[in-house]
């Protein structure tokens, strides 16, 4: 007959030691995982913010100055001390006079026509026609109710070719995830770009704006654990932004376009 006996006291120790060993390696393994998962995801995110960001912006400056017939002179009117005449693009050097902007961050404004076909929309997505002049403002705004961080605001005017006030402006968030914008001019002729100044430069002719570069600070809309970010981000020459410490992933992009400047032609 054979003798059964069960687990010494020593044995079954040591087993659960075993297994608390295994389970906690199996914790350590899923909570990196999902570190590094979330690091990903930020990355991906602050990524996609700018390109979005550099898309909008970029479409926006390039329809600047546009005029939908080219056998009628382009005549656009002094417009509610926002813009001169025949000025079609201005930007604000680190706004503070407007609440809706975040202090410390540049704002542009562009003005263009519509198109008898349809084609030209305002940063909303309205379709104008050639008997309208649209004026965007692109600049920063706080992080709201729903959105946990800052994000890229579109405000819209539209009205008539002739009008010189502005009527009540339609805004909204274009891309979340976006905390800073700074903008350098390109100033030159039809040939060349002499130099790139800053906007609050005093001796600015805008009729020699000729490009404009810009710099975009993006951020993930999610936390990324572990990813504590204190670091100084250059943005255009002589501007740079010191991150809050929260944790999370930010990146830098640029971008330079070429205007279609009216004045300066």
């Amino acid at each position: 007959m054979i003798k059964q006996r069960g687990l010494s006291l020593v044995e079954l120790m040591i087993a659960m030691a075993l297994g608390l060993i295994l389970t906690l390696g199996v914790i350590r393994i899923f909570i990196s995982s999902k570190q590094t998962y979330t690091v990903v995801t930020s990355q991906s995110q602050a990524q996609e913010n700018a390109r979005v960001a550099r898309h909008f912006l970029g479409r926006a400056l390039r329809h600047a100055g546009y005029w939908d017939d080219p056998t009628v002179f382009r005549a656009f009117p002094v417009l509610g001390g926002l813009l001169e005449e025949n000025e079609v693009i201005t930007v604000a050097d680190n706004d503070s006079t407007n609440s809706n902007i975040v202090d410390g961050t540049d704002s542009i404004v562009v003005r263009f026509n519509g198109a008898a076909d349809g084609s030209m929309t305002t940063c909303l997505g309205e379709s104008l026609d050639e008997t309208q002049i649209a004026v965007n403002r692109y600049y920063i705004g706080d992080a709201g109710a729903s959105t946990q961080v800052p994000s890229l605001m579109c405000e819209s005017y539209v009205m008539g070719v002739a009008a010189t006030a502005l009527p009540a402006p339609t805004r909204q968030p274009l891309i979340t995830g976006v905390e800073n914008l700074q903008v350098e001019l390109g100033l030159g002729d039809q040939t060349s770009i002499r130099e790139y100044a800053s906007p609050s430069a005093a001796s600015i002719d805008w009729g020699t704006v000729k490009s404009l570069r810009y710099a975009l600070l993006t951020t993930s809309n999610q936390n990324a654990a572990g990813q504590e970010d204190t670091r100084t981000y250059n943005l255009v020459d002589g501007e740079t932004v010191t991150a809050s410490g929260d944790n999370r992933i930010r990146q830098v992009q640029r971008d330079s376009v070429y205007l279609r400047n009216f004045r300066s032609q």
